[in-house]
């Protein structure tokens, strides 16, 4: 095909009113992402390492003080969930133009950088209204418990040895419990629309993310058995010598697929297929509890790369240069690590949301009950048994 002549007059030719040439240059999207980044990193230096300090030189890292110091940290996680959603978004509808040879947002801002940040105060702006036939309670309730489930997650994502909300010895079994709420907050938000399509849509999302926690379950499950702890930062500790994702090979491409359908991006986005359902169970919503469905999917594709990150590459580990660990600046520098390998993840879920066609329904069903959860099965069970026999 690459072979083929094209005639001049059928060369791809820009045709965005206004367009500048100055715009598209790389540099300058390379600049926008980097101060995004930047902005990321200070706000979780901000997060784990700032207010503890704070708080401490004050004296107020106990009691009441405790308490205001874990509320501040919550409210700068949630800027931390906006800035991500900012920066995934814009990357997603860069790269995807970049696959489908058009230019993506480039008129707000240097290289179409502050894009987001234009549609985030649209959404602010937008009337958020409730249909007829809708039930408001909970049609109001179904956005924020989404929300909640995927931000919760936070709590015991370690950015660094020591850089967690909540270190506790049962972090896995937190993340099994919370995870599993968003899909109550997508079937009560279709349900509750009075919308034929939204419920068709719910119904869909709800059997195919309740289908794929079942193997992401289980994957959780074989890396506790296999570092033999329930805590995350145990898990990444274990990984000091060899990192997971080579004895776990199995569990590791499990997880990638499972964590791909709980995203409900292609090749699994049959919840909002658009041809079908015109965005099916959040048809109904507008405004800012239409936003917060998706500030809730955008925090999920950070967060379940980040997972990949702490179950089977090694967390935040990497060489120090000779920095006291546990100082602030080896602190800083193992979070560089931690994101810099979540990125990777988060470009390859974006790759794949971009290259790969959509399956049929009931291929994806049948995937996940007769490949899935067997496999996964498997894996435990093998897992389980090579810890026997070397550790």
């Amino acid at each position: 095909m690459s072979q083929i002549p094209i005639p001049e007059d059928r060369h791809f030719r820009p045709r965005l009113l206004g367009y500048d040439p100055q715009k598209s240059r790389p540099w300058l999207e390379r600049t926008v992402y980097s101060a995004y980044v930047f902005v990321f990193w200070l706000i979780v230096i901000g997060t784990y390492a700032g207010v503890p300090a704070l708080f401490g030189a004050l004296g107020w890292d106990s009691g009441w003080g405790f308490v205001l110091m874990r509320a501040l940290q919550v409210v700068l996680l949630f800027l931390l969930s906006a800035v991500i959603a900012l920066l995934l978004i814009l990357l997603l509808r860069k790269y995807l133009g970049k696959v489908q040879e058009r230019y993506g947002p480039m008129h707000y801002g240097p290289a179409g950088g502050i894009q987001t940040v234009f549609d985030a105060l649209k959404l602010l702006a937008k009337e958020d209204f409730v249909p007829a036939a809708a039930d408001v309670l909970t049609f109001r309730l179904a956005p924020a418990i989404t929300f909640v489930a995927s931000f919760a997650m936070f709590a015991v994502v370690p950015f660094a040895s020591g850089w967690v909300l909540a270190d506790t010895n049962v972090g896995l079994i937190y993340l099994i419990a919370v995870s599993t709420l968003s899909a109550y907050g997508v079937l009560l938000g279709g349900v509750s629309s009075g919308n034929k399509w939204a419920l068709i849509g719910a119904l869909r999302a709800g059997a195919q993310m309740v289908s794929y926690e079942i193997p992401l379950a289980l994957v959780f499950l074989t890396v506790a058995v296999w570092s033999g702890t329930l805590s995350l930062g145990g898990i990444v500790d274990a990984q000091l010598g060899l990192w997971n994702f080579l004895p776990l090979a199995l569990p590791f491409v499990l997880y990638v697929i499972a964590s791909l359908a709980e995203l409900k991006h292609i090749p699994f986005d049959f919840p909002e297929a658009e041809s079908e359902l015109i965005a099916g169970y959040n048809v109904e919503y507008s405004g800012m509890s239409f936003a917060f469905f998706f500030l809730a999917e955008f925090v999920e594709l950070f967060l379940l790369p980040a997972l990949i990150v702490v179950f089977f590459f090694g967390g935040w580990h990497g060489p120090l240069f000779g920095l006291e660990p546990g100082s602030l600046a080896a602190g800083a520098l193992e979070s560089l690590y931690f994101t810099a390998k979540t990125a990777v993840w988060v470009w390859i879920f974006l790759w794949i949301r971009a290259t790969l066609p959509r399956y049929r329904d009931d291929q994806l069903m049948e995937f996940a009950w007769k490949a899935m959860i067997p496999l996964a099965l498997f894996g435990l069970v093998l897992a389980a048994y090579l810890r026997l026999i070397w550790r």
